[in-house]
């Protein structure tokens, strides 16, 4: 669910990336997030010319990075596996590094280690993220646009309910149910606090 919801916010995201093609790299992200592995590895290919063209393109370089751990996601077991995951969790922290106070960089890099299995040991990172970004967007909504506010709070909920803490889950939940931005976005919200019951 929460890749699926990933690839919402990559469309409406992307539209930073000065680039053409950029619903084309939309479209091949949220195929790669629902298995499809060629768009995935077509997703890398796009995401790295960019880069080639825009070095400094901290959203485009989170974006490679989380598509490197789909591709790891697609791989068999083994080191080629391992590698594509490193490459693509370094992406994002380098990303991230590069543009602190980019919320959007933040977001993306938070939601993806939230997806990760739990054996991964990103999550308590991913908790640590989302908690870090709810502070700077609650006191500056602005830093988000509302649909991605809408799926940080949906994250930051989830998390905070796999950690035991339903009271904090319910509360997040609440106020992300109260942006109307995404009908779908909504609703997984509002779904998210009725199963917390």
């Amino acid at each position: 669910m929460i890749l699926r919801l990933t690839a919402l916010l990559f469309i409406s995201a992307l539209a930073v990336v000065a680039e053409p093609n950029e619903a084309s790299i939309a479209g091949l992200y949220a195929r790669g997030l629902s298995g499809e592995k060629q768009a995935v590895t077509q997703c890398i290919a796009a995401l790295e010319k960019v880069l080639a063209a825009q070095p400094n393109d901290q959203l485009a370089r989170v974006y490679l990075g989380s598509a490197w751990t789909l591709r790891s996601r697609d791989l068999p077991f083994g080191k080629a596996k391992l590698d594509a995951l490193h490459k693509g969790i370094a992406m994002m922290d380098e990303a991230a590094t590069a543009a602190p106070d980019d919320a959007h960089v933040q977001l993306i890099r938070a939601v993806t280690n939230e997806a990760f299995p739990f054996i991964l040991g990103r999550r308590k990172i991913a908790r640590q993220q989302l908690d870090e970004l709810l502070m700077v967007v609650e006191k500056d909504p602005g830093k988000l646009r509302p649909g991605d506010r809408q799926l940080l709070y949906l994250n930051a909920g989830q998390a905070a309910s796999r950690a035991g803490e339903k009271a904090r889950a319910a509360e997040l939940g609440q106020r992300g149910a109260t942006i109307n931005a995404d009908p779908k976005l909504r609703q997984e919200i509002i779904a998210a606090r009725a199963a917390l019951n």
